[in-house]
């Protein structure tokens, strides 16, 4: 079948939902299919080429950083991707549009529907059902609910990546199927390594730096792990964003800046690396859909302290191959730090059953179901 995908983030731009639209195009041109894919235009990064097989189409937006959209820029991108996708259907068959996040990519597909009756399909990450990011989108989840449910209302197919998401969907709409597919780790990539053992402990956290990845938890911690860690530690930060001056100003308030390194963005392609020189991982985010950063850490081996949010505590296993942090519980946070920093087999313990986790999602699995929906509602 030939088919449009949709998304304003595609690495090296983006978060979670970038990457589970890296590993559609490869696995579904794998299954035969004759896959293009629009995405947001971003610095010097080519207008157009061919990845894994499929043609990638980055077209006019304001997109200004590589980890962070803001509402504006999701507006222009949603009106540039409705200009061409018209014309990329008017002037190509086109089978089935797979949108990544009803918003704007679904609303995108919805409004294609009415115009040239194509089927399509919606990807929801975590934000865009109604409910499930209310630290950023509380206000104006009133406003745009309506829009929501006619784009999920009208699509063959709905998936969410968590049991949670899924829930919450159910609550809002009954009547409508929601499939829950997690997301995938390509776990012969991102797998542990053996090493000499650093005697500084590392602790590595992967994200935006934005108030709802929750760092800010991590370092407010840092005062108690100070006092019950044995051994040397340092907490590794990949990533970058706005709030990385807040996280500065709350580090040297507690007199911790010694434990936080800030190596900011890392090339996915050489991610793995991250992860493989760590000994933790750390993810105390207010909300997630199912954070990739997770299942990567769990195939190279981690053990992994979370919050205890949607997604997260789908794939953590309390006390197996991590643990689960209620809310701003600061005290308890400090302690799982402390203990795995102190207790080497421990570490190696819970990394070995996060690898065990992780095998069961692999993206082979995980996109064989995606293709399964695809050519059930496409017309080829």
């Amino acid at each position: 079948m030939n088919l449009l995908l949709i998304n304003n983030e595609f690495p090296p731009i983006g978060g979670g939902g970038s990457t589970v639209t890296k590993y559609a195009i490869r696995y579904l041109v794998q299954a035969g299919h004759n896959v293009t894919l629009l995405t947001s235009r971003y610095g010097t990064l080519p207008h157009r080429e061919v990845i894994d097989g499929a043609t990638v189409i980055r077209i006019p937006a304001l997109r200004r950083y590589k980890d962070y959209s803001s509402m504006l820029e999701l507006v222009v991108f949603g009106f540039s991707a409705l200009a061409y996708s018209l014309f990329f259907t008017f002037r190509h068959k086109t089978d089935f549009v797979f949108a990544f996040f009803a918003v704007p990519a679904g609303w995108v597909a919805w409004i294609l529907s009415y115009v040239k009756n194509i089927p399509y399909g919606v990807y929801f990450g975590g934000s865009d059902i109604p409910g499930a990011n209310p630290s950023r989108f509380r206000q104006i989840y009133p406003i745009i609910t309506p829009l929501l449910k006619m784009i999920w209302k009208r699509a063959s197919f709905r998936s969410v990546c968590s049991e949670d998401l899924q829930d919450i969907a159910k609550r809002l709409d009954p009547q409508s199927e929601f499939h829950y597919i997690p997301n995938g780790v390509e776990t012969d990539r991102f797998t542990p390594i053996q090493r000499a053992e650093n005697p500084t402990v590392k602790i590595v956290f992967i994200g935006r730096l934005i108030p709802r990845k929750g760092f800010h938890r991590v370092v407010r911690a840092l005062p108690k792990v100070r006092t019950l860690a044995k051994v040397p530690f340092l907490v590794e930060v990949v990533g970058t964003g706005a709030h990385r001056a807040e996280l500065d100003a709350l580090a040297e308030q507690l007199g911790v800046s010694q434990f936080v390194s800030y190596i900011g963005m890392v090339p996915y392609d050489q991610l793995e690396k991250s992860y493989q020189y760590a000994d933790i991982f750390v993810l105390t985010s207010l909300s997630e859909g199912m954070p990739s950063v997770i299942l990567e850490a769990m195939a190279a081996g981690l053990p992994i302290i979370a919050s205890n949010v949607g997604g997260n505590n789908e794939i953590v296993h309390e006390g197996e191959n991590g643990f689960l942090i209620m809310g701003d519980d600061i005290d308890l946070l400090a302690d799982k730090m402390a203990l795995l920093i102190n207790d080497s087999a421990l570490r190696k313990s819970m990394g070995i059953k996060s690898r065990e986790y992780a095998l069961q999602y692999d993206w082979k699995h995980i996109m064989r179901r995606y293709n399964e929906l695809i050519e059930r509602y496409g017309k080829p």
